[in-house]
Order: C-alpha cells, then sequence, then structure tokens
C-alpha cells in the first residue's frame, strides 16, 4: 500500500519531530498538551508492526510519562497491569487448586542475579507496589508495540505520516527543510538492540532495482527540528558530518553482544532439575553470573547469563558477553554456538549451563551487538545534542545497551524536558531568533548530558558494584520529582 503525505507543498510547521517511536509519540503529546499545534512527526517505518519486545517502564519513564499526560499514564499501567494478570492465569494449568496458585503467584515476584554457586548476590523486585512505596512511582513491563500504539492514541492520526526516509537536510533562512524519499523495501537495523539477527532468516535480496524502487520525494519544512529517530540517526549523520563530530555520526559498538536462544524444548530432565534445584528455585528468570571476577582482572571478558523457565521443560537463554565484532564476523550459528561453550568454560561456568547452551537450535539463535552513542564524548564541552534549529532526543543523543533498562525510560525524560523549552520559543514568537532557541537547546543539554552520562557509565559499569552503589544509583534515578522538572522550565 502506497503512504503519500496530503500536506500542502508549501507548508512550514513549527515543529517536525523525525522518528514515530516513543520518544518522538511523547514529545509531540506533550508539545499538544501545551498548546503546540503546528507539528507534524514523520518516519521511515512502512507500517506500525509488532516489533520489539517487552520493555520495563521504571519509576522515572513513568514519571516522564505522568508529566506528559495523566491519562497516557493511567492507560499504560492500565494495560500492563492487565497483561499481568492474563500471563498469571494462562500459567495455572492444575484447575483444582487455582486459588492457591493464583494467590502464591501473586506473591512478590523478583529477579534475582545468583553467583555460580546459586547464591543470590541481589534481587530486583517486580511488584508495581514495591518500587511504588519506595520511589513514589511504580514499575510495569509492557510490549514495546503495545506501549507505541498506545501513544499514537493520544494523537490525531494526521499529524503522524509514515514511509519518508531522511536524505538530507537543508537549511533556508526562515526554516529548515527536510528532504525525504519513500520506498517499498525495509530495511534491517543493525543498531537497533530489540531487532535480533535470526540465523534461520536468510539475508533478503535487495537489489539495487529494488533499494531504488522509490515511491515519491518530499520535502517537509519546519521551523525547529526534533531528531527522534534512534541510536544510529539519519539527523545526526547529517548535522554532523563535516564538523569534528563527524567521527561521532555513526553509533560505536559497545563492546558487548547479546547472543540468545529463547526456545529450547525438551530439555532432559537431568538438566531441568539441576537449574530447578540450583539457580530457578522457583522463579521464572534470573541472572547467573561469576562475582569472583573484578574490573581489570584477566578474566574480565566474563558473561552474564539470563535464564528463563516459563514452562515445564522449556528453558531459554541470553548471553551477554563481551566479544570483538571481529571474533563474530562471518560466523554461522553453530560456530557462536561453539564460541559461547569456549567463553562459558573459560570464565567457570558449571557445566549444566554449559550443556544447556550446547542444547541450542542453530534456526532459533539470534545475535545483537549492542552500540553506544557515547554523552561524553571526549575533547569536545561544547553542544553535541543541537546544531541550529535542530535537537536530538532519545537514542539519538545518547543510544546505550539495555542492560539497566534506561534506553525507553531516559528517552521519556528527554521528552519531557525538551517540550516545555520548544513551547517557550513558540509562545515567545522566538521561531527566528536563533540566539534563543540555542539557549533554549543549551538548558536541555544542560539539565539532561550530566545525567545521561552517569546512566551510561552505570550502563557499562554495574557489573562491578556492590549494594551501596545500586542503592546510591536507585536514589539517584527514581527518586526524582520529574513533573516539578518540567513544569519548572
Amino acid at each position: 500500500m502506497n503512504l503519500k503525505s496530503n500536506a500542502s507543498p508549501g507548508k512550514v510547521y513549527d515543529v517536525l519531530i523525525v522518528g514515530a517511536g516513543l520518544v518522538g509519540l511523547a514529545t509531540a503529546i506533550s508539545l499538544r498538551k501545551r498548546g503546540v499545534n503546528n507539528i507534524l512527526v514523520i518516519d521511515k517505518t512502512h507500517e506500525f508492526r509488532q516489533v520489539g519486545q517487552t520493555l520495563d517502564l521504571l519509576p522515572n519513564g513513568l514519571k516522564a510519562i505522568k508529566s506528559i499526560e495523566s491519562l497516557a499514564y493511567q492507560k499504560i499501567k492500565e494495560i500492563s497491569l492487565n497483561l499481568l494478570n492474563s500471563s498469571i492465569e494462562k500459567n495455572l494449568d492444575d484447575q483444582h487448586s487455582k486459588t492457591d496458585q493464583k494467590k502464591s503467584s501473586l506473591k512478590k515476584r523478583y529477579w534475582s542475579q545468583k553467583n555460580l554457586d546459586g547464591e543470590i548476590i541481589r534481587s530486583i523486585p517486580l511488584d508495581f507496589k514495591t518500587w511504588f512505596d519506595q520511589y513514589g512511582e511504580g514499575r510495569v513491563s509492557i510490549p514495546w508495540y503495545q506501549l507505541q500504539t498506545t501513544l499514537r492514541s493520544f494523537l490525531p492520526p494526521e499529524l503522524i505520516k509514515i514511509n519518508y526516509r531522511c536524505v538530507n537536510l537543508e537549511k533556508k533562512p526562515d526554516y529548515i527543510k527536510r528532504n525525504c524519499v519513500s520506498n517499498t523495501v525495509s530495511e534491517n537495523n543493525p543498531f537497533a538492540h530489540w531487532e535480533m539477527q535470526r540465523f534461520s532468516l536468510k539475508n533478503e535480496d535487495k537489489t539495487e532495482e529494488n533499494k531504488s524502487n522509490l515511491l515519491e520525494n518530499k520535502a517537509f519544512k519546519a521551523k525547529l527540528v526534533v531528531a527522534a529517530d534512534g541510536i544510529n540517526s539519519a539527523i545526526r549523520q547529517v548535522i554532523y558530518e563535516d564538523t569534528n563530530l563527524s567521527q561521532w555520526s555513526k553509533p560505536q559498538y559497545s563492546g558487548w553482544t547479546a547472543i540468545a536462544c529463547r526456545s529450547l524444548d525438551n530439555v532432559p530432565e537431568s538438566i531441568t532439575e539441576e537449574l530447578n534445584t540450583k539457580y530457578f528455585q522457583g522463579q521464572s528468570i534470573i541472572t547467573v553470573t561469576n562475582d569472583k571476577i573484578k574490573k581489570n582482572s584477566t578474566l574480565d571478558e566474563s558473561p552474564r547469563v539470563i535464564l528463563t523457565s516459563f514452562k515445564p521443560h522449556h528453558l531459554g537463554y541470553l548471553i551477554h558477553s563481551p566479544f570483538s565484532l571481529a571474533s563474530l564476523s562471518q560466523k554461522s550459528a553453530n560456530d557462536l554456538i561453539q564460541l559461547m561453550l569456549q567463553v562459558l568454560e573459560k570464565s567457570a561456568f558449571p557445566s549444566v549451563i554449559q550443556q544447556l547452551v550446547s542444547l541450542s537450535n542453530p534456526d532459533n539463535l539470534v545475535k545483537r551487538p549492542y552500540y553506544i552513542h557515547p554523552a561524553n564524548i571526549s575533547n569536545y564541552n561544547h553542544s553535541i545534542w543541537s546544531q541550529g534549529k535542530v535537537v536530538l532526543v532519545g537514542d539519538a543523543a545518547h543510544g546505550m545497551p539495555p542492560f539497566m533498562a534506561q534506553g525507553a525510560n531516559q528517552g521519556l525524560e528527554d521528552a519531557a524536558v525538551i517540550a516545555p523549552l520548544i513551547t517557550n520559543i513558540i509562545q515567545n514568537n522566538r521561531l527566528d531568533d536563533q540566539e534563543f532557541i540555542s539557549k533554549q537547546w543549551a538548558k536541555y543539554e544542560t539539565i539532561r548530558r550530566p545525567f545521561m552520562e552517569k546512566i551510561q557509565e552505570a550502563t557499562m559499569e554495574n557489573h562491578y558494584w556492590s549494594q551501596q552503589q545500586w542503592d546510591d544509583y536507585s536514589e539517584m534515578v527514581y527518586s526524582r520529582n520529574l513533573e516539578q522538572l518540567a513544569n519548572s522550565l
């Protein structure tokens, strides 16, 4: 189906938001809530598909949503809690003791990190109330697509145009012109951590003829451009080009890769029983790590293994390990299974976990290198998140691996901060005042960038932390009053 914009060729928007993901949509919702209506959201997707995995909205992310639109907050919380209850019902197989099992299932759930001996290092509560009682807001899990769909429902459909991929930006005296092309080719995003590469799917035949199957050229004009187009941001690449930031236009490999097999059927009873007895102990998801390995040790390549058990004899795993890109290049699924086994053995992981990995079906194996766009770009103290009338938000400004579940949450914080500042520009009739605009961008970066430096550092270093460091981090991130901050801008 061809999707063409019916926007007037001469129309100039106050704000063009590039990217209809969570951050772009949240920014648009916040702007409209503040009376800014001459906006447009565009995205390169060909359709809104059920992509992405389940993500965790932590207290800071929920606080950001509540400050943006309280009705969206209520809807998201309702959906996530309904999904949790449905999941509990689905997993209650014994109808005779269903009531007792349900009571048991509704007890506090935890995600525990354990050492190789099965001893708990730390546990993260997974229920809403525990987080709410401690930080003034809860924690929920919701599929990415459902969250995106919920946010879209708070915007008029005509304000969102899809199937437009950025070609370049042109700076005009009175506006920014974003040139786009529309085509029918779906492109893989090698930098999105939720889009895991499946080895069972061969690379699609994307011929040059197909790639150039353009349906429409389109130019969108706007006074301001908000780049919410992800870690591989096309807008960032354009504004960094021919500057001393050019080396940072593309994401940097973080040094870590995820390899997973989420569905292992018919696992032998001996393996299942040992894993249940030593590690799961009634939990459905745990992380196993070698806590004897310290930072900068000779075994600094120790992996972290996430094990899942949602049905009897139906297990899965996800391994985070600091592989080099060279070691992954041109490797088959069987090669990667052997590579994982070597890493597990080197890091002294018990044989039962190695046996589980050896059972991996190559057709079910997925991998994903994790990328980062650093917030602390060395030797550059000037603005790195804006240029002229263009500003970066979300993963475009500070994409990172998902180890702390802060990618979406921090992006929502960006939306809560940038929208009031954009509103200041428009309500003060300063859309043509570059000095005033730059001051607003600088305020945004002053608020958000130092904090993101801490978040990115925590993301990459937390596996060496003491409990006190975890407690300090949690207080810093989750206890802030984001609604008060947004209203003060």
